[in-house]
């Protein structure tokens, strides 16, 4: 068998690192009428800020020096259902036959279709200070989690393929779910559905599109549920919503709902009752642990900055054969093998690479460095 670096195609690591910052898409034009193109560009969206949250959470969780701290464990939990989402995510995508294209995170600025500002709850208000920079578990990158995984308001304003940014990934959501029912024609059935995680889930009914349709549909729906009810939690409905208690209030209020059953992972997760939001708002209010020191310049520190860089780059490369089954087709084309060939490949070193890509963050902490995940000036100033 040949390794994959062999027949990776176009899609070099120099291309997939070079992070860029936001470019706000084009409004679609066709006035509350979704398109396939329309909700193909939502589900390359949802991928996008699944796999923002990756690194940034993991360099937060491995710069604490004590591995069996509540906060790391807390945030690793986190860490492990963020993978699980991308792949959902992926899997809706694949199903709606999106060519998703996974390319470097741009830190440091706005977090990719979202501005928090259009959320109701005014959550950059309220986790202040706060900073979209790689960085340290420190209290600017909790108040940023905070505010990624903080709860929306349902509106009707949202559920139309014309927004160019969302308040809150679950109004990211709840626009796709409204795309993907009145498309729910376009579904593949199996296409391309990667279904890692299953005995952590063992309640959870399917975590791949399996059938087309309406069945299918089910299928996306409970894939959303699961996104978002572990991540910032169901929205909050207005009726819920007391305007006269302070916010700070209704977050304490919302911690006492529990995560539903068939979505808590009782296998290694410290707190499986809890979203995301629920186990940010948390820590906020905790000690936080000891973090590495930072030693800016160290020769060692720097060589592990580019070894990480590495790592993430055949990191990125591998994600966009397991999760693209148009890119699949091609390098298979192109190198006179099998599709099943290319995935055996890229799956056996999946599991490796994302190993090496952790213990290079470690080492970049050991080493007195912020760790490092794009080629783009910004990233390599830190």
């Amino acid at each position: 068998m040949m390794s994959i670096k062999q027949f990776l195609g176009m899609r070099t690591q120099q291309e997939l690192l070079t992070s860029h910052d936001i470019v706000h898409p084009k409004r679609i034009l066709n006035k509350n009428l979704w398109t396939i193109e329309a909700l193909r560009e939502h589900l390359q969206w949802a991928v996008d800020v699944e796999l923002y949250t990756i690194p940034y959470y993991m360099s937060a969780m491995y710069s604490v020096i004590d591995q069996a701290s509540e906060a790391r464990r807390l945030v690793r939990s986190v860490v492990n259902q963020e993978m699980l989402h991308m792949q959902c995510a992926a899997n809706i995508a694949n199903a709606y036959g999106v060519d998703l294209h996974i390319t470097a995170p741009h830190y440091g600025k706005e977090v990719p279709h979202l501005d928090f500002t259009e959320n109701p709850n005014q959550p950059t208000k309220v986790f202040s200070p706060y900073s979209t920079q790689i960085g340290p578990m420190d209290v600017e990158r909790i108040n940023t989690m905070c505010i990624i995984e903080c709860p929306g308001e349902i509106s009707p304003a949202t559920l139309n393929p014309n927004s160019d940014e969302y308040g809150s990934i679950g109004e990211i959501y709840n626009a796709i779910r409204v795309g993907a029912a009145i498309l729910r024609k376009h579904i593949i059935a199996n296409n391309n559905q990667v279904a890692h995680f299953q005995s952590t889930y063992p309640e959870v009914s399917s975590l791949t599109v399996s059938k087309d349709g309406c069945e299918g549909l089910t299928q996306v729906n409970g894939l959303i549920d699961l996104i978002v009810d572990q991540g910032e939690g169901a929205a909050w409905p207005d009726e819920k919503i007391n305007r006269d208690v302070p916010i700070e209030q209704r977050f304490e209020d919302d911690q006492k709902e529990q995560l539903s059953p068939e979505y808590q992972n009782h296998v290694d997760d410290i707190q499986p009752y809890w979203d995301h939001f629920q186990k940010f708002t948390y820590l906020r209010k905790q000690t936080l642990p000891a973090t590495f020191p930072l030693n800016f310049g160290s020769p060692r520190g720097l060589q592990n900055q580019q070894i990480l860089v590495s790592h993430f780059g055949h990191f990125l490369q591998l994600m966009n054969i397991v999760f693209n089954p148009i890119y699949q087709q091609q390098l298979a084309k192109e190198n006179g093998i099998s599709v099943e060939q290319v995935q055996h490949e890229a799956g056996a070193e999946f599991g490796t690479t994302m190993y090496k890509v952790g213990a290079a963050i470690a080492a970049c902490w050991e080493n007195g460095v912020v760790p490092v995940f794009s080629t783009s000036q910004s990233q390599t100033e830190q």
